[in-house]
């Protein structure tokens, strides 16, 4: 099919067909941002540096949270049946970890909450049932502008990284700075969630509630990156479900793995681009905030399965069309340049002998990732037609 012209437009123009409008902001997040400012006691986050000591819990909160991180439990790719030829690390998930402290937690809500920048960049979630559930990306860091610069560090910091790493089973590298702490912001009357928690009690107590009542954000799927780091924002106690369930393959008995849903201030690893999983849709609470960060392996040599399904402008509202392409095709061809290098540098053995068959297939694989960064940049007629179908006009 032929996309509309106007739908076209508008999505070059940073799909504002799909912004929030100014009152979603004063209703529903207007206190929270002046809650986490009472928190944190400064007016801006703009002086405020990231310090690993104050801010990672594995280094401000001592032998407890060191304890907790390194007695994490983490499920294999062999022991969820999933063994396969281009995963990047034997490991294929995590259960929560503690990573980010209460004052960096509330650091991070205080920028993503500030107005001028939750209205421009947040958008409708594409997944969106009811309510409010939106998402942004490429707020961060947008070209050369850091927008939220303690979340900037918070992601980018080394010894942040070397956590994440450590829990992944692979040294990680952040995919482009467009997929840093990507948020999911859902929201729910308080009293609609009260009236959840206590429908799920009276189920609970006549013994036929399983949890399969509990709806799901996002169906059955697999992430376009090979790993995500996800974080918790919000207060969970009152939470009922928000359990991440796993596809397990043949040799992990078919069935599906349950992970944990995390607290505020911890976060959970996934290779989910070899994992198909779905997004939880917990009830009795009014707020969930997550942060999600993406990573591929930092050596280029390793295989890198990336895809732009779920995250393409024409399908995600929240990638805005000329940031987010840009840094697409820098980050691919910037890859490829180190892969040619390396290539280059190691096509003869210690004797001097060229390796002419290793050269070839290590320069086809090379050719096909080219290929394929440009094939994931269209538009199939099937997801026009999807994405046609998905327009539905928004009002305050």
């Amino acid at each position: 099919m032929v996309p509309h012209p106007q739908l076209v437009d508008s999505i070059a123009k940073g799909n504002v067909h799909q912004c929030l409008p100014e009152s979603a902001w004063a209703t529903d997040l207007a206190a929270k941002y002046e809650a986490a400012k009472k928190i944190t006691g400064v007016e801006s986050t703009a002086n405020v540096v990231f310090d690993p000591a104050k801010h990672l819990q594995f280094y401000a909160d001592g032998p407890i949270s060191k304890h907790k991180f390194n007695n994490t439990r983490r499920l294999t790719m062999e022991e969820l049946g999933l063994t396969h030829k281009h995963q990047i690390s034997p490991i294929g998930v995590s259960d929560p970890f503690p990573l980010f402290t209460d004052e960096a937690i509330a650091l991070m809500r205080q920028e993503i909450l500030q107005k001028d920048l939750f209205l421009k960049y947040s958008r409708y979630c594409y997944s969106s049932t009811s309510g409010l559930d939106s998402v942004m990306r490429g707020y961060v860091k947008n070209d050369d502008v850091i927008d939220a610069p303690f979340t900037y560090q918070a992601w980018k910091h080394p010894k942040t990284m070397e956590l994440v790493s450590k829990m992944a089973g692979v040294e990680l590298e952040v995919i482009m700075d467009y997929e840093i702490a990507h948020v999911n912001v859902s929201m729910k009357d308080p009293a609609h969630a009260a009236e959840e928690r206590i429908v799920h009690a009276q189920a609970a107590s006549k013994g036929d509630s399983n949890g399969n009542d509990i709806p799901a954000v996002v169906g059955w799927h697999h992430d376009s990156y090979p790993f995500v780091c996800v974080l918790m924002l919000s207060d969970t106690t009152e939470m009922i479900g928000g359990e991440t369930s796993l596809r397990m393959g043949p040799s992990g008995s078919g069935q599906v793995a349950i992970v944990p849903g995390p607290q505020a201030g911890y976060a959970a690893v996934l290779q989910g681009r070899l994992i198909e999983h779905i997004a939880p849709s917990p009830i009795g609470i009014s707020e969930r905030i997550t942060m999600v960060t993406s990573y591929k392996a930092k050596d280029c040599m390793k295989k890198d399965t990336s895809v732009l399904s779920t995250v393409k402008p024409e399908v995600n509202y929240g990638s805005i069309y000329n940031s987010f392409y840009s840094q697409w095709v820098d980050y691919r061809v910037k890859t490829l340049k180190d892969r040619l290098d390396v290539i280059n540098s190691g096509c003869r053995d210690k004797d001097g002998n060229f390796q002419k068959q290793e050269t070839i297939e290590l320069l086809k694989e090379t050719a096909e990732y080219l290929q394929s960064t440009w094939k994931e940049m269209e538009v199939s007629p099937s997801e026009w037609e999807k994405i046609e179908q998905a327009i539905r006009p928004k009002s305050g």
